[in-house]
């Protein structure tokens, strides 16, 4: 927890500082598509349990807020941070002679990224970027749904919210790495590709361990704010 707390300071303090310095700033409306991962594991040992953990492949929106820090003829150094609502989770399949069982876990955060970019500018207008940073997030609600058929017996199936917190489902904070890539048209056409890989463990049994990976396909449009 301590941990998370000065992450979340030191990007708050990084953003304080940049907005001094900073100049062109832009919003950027977004959607798209996730692919969610989660990486579990049940003690040190790998087992065949822990393969069976799918993509969950769901949705993201969100905003984010631009300041160009340098700029010159053709390049450009920025940093952005914003708000995204997005579900991160996971789908188990586990099949076995005599049962089959099936776990659809979506968990809707709210994830609070910033990232530094370097920008490459065409003579089109057109641009090129990549970014690098970190993101801290907050688990908001869930779903877990559950289906158990055993050999000869119909399937029975169990659908419930998700409980947040140390004694129930998962724990709510998230933070970790991230890192994107994307083109920007002169007209304001903004398609993005890009990966938060988790450190924080969410999970709140102490012989499990369970850490997000969301994969992110975003479209959305560019607004600059100067002109």
């Amino acid at each position: 927890m301590k941990k998370s707390v000065r992450l979340s300071a030191v990007i708050f303090f990084v953003f304080l500082s940049a907005t001094v310095l900073a100049q062109y700033p832009s919003v950027t409306f977004f959607g798209g598509a996730n692919m969610a991962t989660t990486d579990v594991k049940f003690g040190s040992v790998n087992t065949d349990i822990e393969d069976t953990f799918k993509p969950l492949y769901g949705m993201n929106i969100g905003a984010l807020y631009e300041y160009v820090l340098n700029k010159d003829k053709s390049q450009e150094i920025a940093v952005e941070g914003g708000l995204i609502f997005e579900n991160k989770g996971f789908h188990q399949k586990l099949e076995e002679p005599s049962y089959s069982h099936k776990n659809r876990t979506t968990l809707y955060f709210i994830d609070v990224p910033a990232y530094l970019k370097y920008i490459y500018r065409f003579r089109s207008l057109n641009k090129i970027y990549v970014g690098a940073g970190g993101f801290v997030g907050a688990g908001l609600f869930g779903n877990e749904s559950i289906t158990f058929q055993y050999e000869g017996a119909d399937p029975t199936s169990n659908s419930e919210s998700v409980n947040w917190g140390s004694e129930g489902d998962y724990q709510r904070l998230d933070y970790g790495v991230s890192g994107k890539i994307g083109f920007l048209s002169h007209r304001g056409l903004n398609i993005c590709v890009s990966y938060d890989h988790g450190f924080a463990d969410i999970a709140t049994l102490e012989t499990e361990e369970a850490k997000t990976r969301v994969f992110r396909l975003s479209l959305g449009y560019t607004l600059r704010l100067d002109d």
